[in-house]
């Protein structure tokens, strides 16, 4: 009998697939036609499977991705959250921005989320010199400390995950482990039975973790915070933020790079303050990063 369902992990040859409508999850290998095809399966993709023998089957069918991300390899993200430490570790824009590029470029609607506000000091100007300005540019921003996970604030972030699969990742430190954690407290029955059915093989991973949380998929991937940008170049750069994307094609030229072109839409954003300064000079920082290593 054919089923329909969710891979929430990939495990060497092995795929493990959530029935769609239960939690019943199946060990699955792929026909080999996908290997000939150059497709593999991946986590997130939708697929159609044949049970064989208890909880085993085979992969027939991977559906068409609507994106995909190539580091980690995981396919069919509506959303990811980006964890960016305030303090232990310093806030970093250009770190942040650099995630923004690669998120919005795969056509993957970011989700910034701060952490550890509970240690800046009274005096301390991050809020002025940065954060404001991520809402203020269109960005959905959430500021969190995980000592008050009964805030307003905790309660419209949990809302975003809602129905949607969501990509968690940060920097080394940044409270991404927390974060999923304090909201995995009222999921934890489900948590355990993804994680004992992921865990009855012989395999062990340190790839992706999947949780069902709020009606959503929720995607921990220790990977994810080492991507890179080895698939970008200027050009794809000059169009991924959405604020550039929109109004790129205000530029004078064509494949205007936002730096020395005359008649540059995106620097009159910057003059006029629409786009703040910290966040292009990071952007002209990126394009000297994917400059030098090519």
């Amino acid at each position: 009998m054919e089923k329909t369902g969710l891979i929430v992990s990939v495990i060497s040859e092995f795929c493990y697939v959530k029935e769609a409508n239960n939690d019943l999850i199946y060990e699955c290998k792929s026909k080999g036609l996908f290997r000939h095809h150059n497709q593999r399966p991946l986590v997130g993709d939708h697929v159609d499977f044949i049970v064989q023998n208890n909880d085993q089957g085979t992969i027939t069918k991977i559906h068409p991705r609507k994106n995909e991300l190539y580091r980690p390899k995981i396919a069919n993200i509506d959303q990811t959250v980006i964890i960016t430490s305030l303090q232990s570790p310093n806030f970093s824009s250009y770190l942040l921005n650099k995630f923004l590029a690669i998120v919005e470029y795969k056509g993957i609607t970011p989700v910034i989320v701060f952490t550890k506000k509970d240690l800046l000091g009274q005096d301390d100007d991050l809020y002025d010199k940065y954060l404001q300005w991520y809402p203020q540019m269109g960005y959905q921003t959430f500021i969190l400390s995980n000592k008050t996970p009964d805030s307003s604030e905790w309660d419209a972030f949990k809302a975003t995950l809602i129905n949607k699969i969501s990509v968690f990742t940060g920097q080394t430190g940044s409270g991404k482990s927390t974060t999923i954690n304090t909201l995995l407290e009222q999921n934890l029955i489900k948590t355990q039975e993804i994680s004992k059915a992921l865990g009855r093989g012989k395999h062990t991973t340190t790839n992706s973790k999947m949780y069902e949380i709020s009606n959503g998929i929720v995607i921990d991937t220790p990977g994810f915070s080492s991507f890179d940008l080895r698939e970008f170049n200027p050009e794809k750069l000059a169009i991924s933020y959405h604020l550039f994307t929109e109004n790129s094609r205000f530029c004078k030229f064509r494949h205007c790079l936002h730096l020395n072109e005359p008649h540059c839409k995106i620097k009159e954003l910057v003059t006029a303050k629409i786009i703040p300064t910290f966040f292009y000079n990071d952007y002209c920082k990126i394009i000297s990063e994917i400059t030098e290593r090519k």
